[in-house]
């Protein structure tokens, strides 16, 4: 009863069998409508890529010709701007303008990708980001060629990628033309970089920026570690002839120091409390380079000089810009018997000054000086002022910083007046920043004797100074603008210029920091 008849099993056979045949064609139409439908994508495409192309001949940004474009896409570059930490930003934590520029449209990625000046900058930070550094820099390499480059590498931490990088990027010595590399781990061992650059000749190098926290201690494991007496390159030792702008960790010179035959620009920073690796012979030879005009000693990076150099005199004929922070026997010893005719700008950054010159006989020669910035430095006294005055009589600019502080500049040079002495009376501008004191009349007193000849005057105090005096003391202020101008300064910079030297031209300087330079403000001042 449940078994199916003959003709049943037939009309069942004949009826899949049409089912499967109608399958079968109805699958082979569906994949030739899908090929079909492909084609007619492709087909779109094309021809909308083909409208896209005409319709942009018609746009003047696209008609201009590869060379203005390519000079156009080069004002969007700029030298890498700063991080909150202070320090540059890369590619993983923001698409840089050459990404961006390329990833427009066809045109532009075409004319960005065969433009090799847009890819001469490579920046690096770890940890790693998402795409390989090695394939990057290859990248940029490859697109920048032949062109020199510029690398900007920070490291928080050692690792396998971070020290292949450091070897790919020294085999491309040949090509570096401005280099910063930052290191925040003190154990990492640089001795393979040493070696890789040694005997390296760097044709292109303008500029190198070398702060690995490279610690060192007296002595090593191959016996004990000497400072540097002479100026013999450790580095790069087959030469490196446009070398005009360095930057380096104290303990750097140990090591890694560059030939310094051309160099304009020096700057040396005391990372770690160690041996100082710079000996006062050595210091010596750096002042008397034909081509120097800037030194930055930042920090006890100097060993005391010896006695055959003690009481004698120190010519820096060519330094135009000096600043120093930290380590005051060193820099009361300097300026007791310096002479620079041509210097024109001196920081003095917390700096303990000592009450007087150690010796009663010392003498200094600025007569060139025009800018003098006295950030946090205390202990100063009338002796020492005095000493200061004598040698920069021609001063046009005094800035002055000092947070909570128990004296300041401005107080010791108005009671010298008092005392019937004179300092710096042509000034033509004071900054001043002296955190509490509020009222107007140590300014007025410190304005009035430069100004009883009809001089012209300007005095810069913080925002918060201005609106305060403006509000509450308008006769007092009334009074003090009437003799001279009283304008507001708004930032930082404005006390101590971020960029040093001043008036430098090249773009990275503006960006490269010293911490040893570094000093305190209440924000509410702005």
């Amino acid at each position: 009863m449940l078994s199916q008849s003959p003709l049943e099993i037939r009309e069942r056979e004949i009826k899949t069998e049409f089912l499967s045949r109608m399958g079968r064609e109805l699958g082979e139409r569906r994949v030739a409508l899908a090929k079909q439908l492909e084609d007619i994508d492709y087909s779109l495409s094309r021809l909308w890529t083909e409208y896209g192309e005409m319709h942009n001949t018609g746009v003047y940004l696209n008609r201009i010709p590869t060379e203005i474009l390519c000079h156009i896409f080069s004002f969007c570059l700029s030298s890498p701007k700063l991080a909150g930490d202070g320090y540059y930003v890369y590619e993983e934590e923001r698409p840089s303008t050459e990404v961006a520029l390329s990833h427009v449209c066809h045109h532009w990625r075409e004319v960005a990708i065969n433009d090799p000046s847009l890819w001469r900058s490579f920046r690096y930070k770890t940890p790693r980001w998402k795409r390989d550094p090695l394939n990057r820099f290859g990248t940029y390499l490859d697109r920048s060629s032949p062109t020199s480059i510029d690398l900007f590498i920070h490291f928080n931490f050692s690792s396998h990628e971070d020290m292949t990088l450091l070897s790919a990027a020294a085999l491309q010595v040949h090509r570096w033309r401005r280099v910063t590399i930052i290191s925040e781990d003190n154990k990492f061992n640089w001795s393979h970089f040493q070696l890789a650059l040694k005997d390296k000749e760097a044709p292109a190098l303008e500029y190198f920026s070398f702060r690995p926290s490279l610690f060192v201690s007296a002595h090593t494991n191959s016996g004990h570690i000497l400072p540097v007496a002479h100026l013999e390159p450790k580095i790069f030792t087959s030469g490196a002839p446009k070398l005009a702008h360095i930057h380096l960790d104290s303990t750097v010179p140990y090591f890694f120091l560059p030939p310094l035959t051309n160099v304009t620009t020096f700057s040396l920073d005391a990372k770690y409390i160690g041996p100082s690796s710079i000996t006062w012979r050595a210091f010596l030879d750096i002042l008397a380079l034909p081509s120097i005009t800037s030194l930055s000693i930042g920090g006890e990076v100097l060993l005391v000089p010896t006695e055959e150099h003690l009481n004698q005199p120190i010519e820096a004929n060519t330094l135009q810009h000096l600043r120093w922070s930290g380590d005051p026997d060193s820099l009361d010893h300097f300026l007791s018997y310096l002479s620079a005719p041509n210097l024109q700008s001196l920081v003095l950054c917390r700096i303990h000054l000592p009450p007087r010159p150690t010796n009663n006989e010392a003498s200094i020669s600025l007569p060139s000086l025009r800018s003098l910035y006295i950030i946090e430095c205390v202990n100063l006294n009338a002796h020492y002022i005095q000493f200061l005055a004598s040698g920069c009589p021609n001063l046009a600019h005094l800035s002055m910083s000092y947070y909570r502080p128990e004296s300041h500049l401005l107080g010791y040079l108005n009671k010298e007046i008092e005392d019937g002495r004179q300092h710096w009376m042509n000034l033509e501008k004071t900054t001043v920043y002296v955190d509490g004191a509020d009222t107007v009349c140590p300014y007025l007193d410190f304005v009035l004797p430069r100004t009883r000849d009809g001089r012209a005057f300007t005095l810069s105090v913080s925002s918060r100074l201005h609106r305060a005096w403006n509000k509450q003391l308008p006769d007092d202020f009334k009074q003090l603008k009437e003799v001279c101008d009283v304008l507001p300064w708004t930032c930082v910079s404005d006390i101590l210029p971020a960029q040093w030297p001043p008036g430098g031209t090249l773009a990275v300087l503006q960006h490269d920091r010293s911490s040893q330079f570094n000093f305190a403000v209440d924000w509410n001042e702005f």
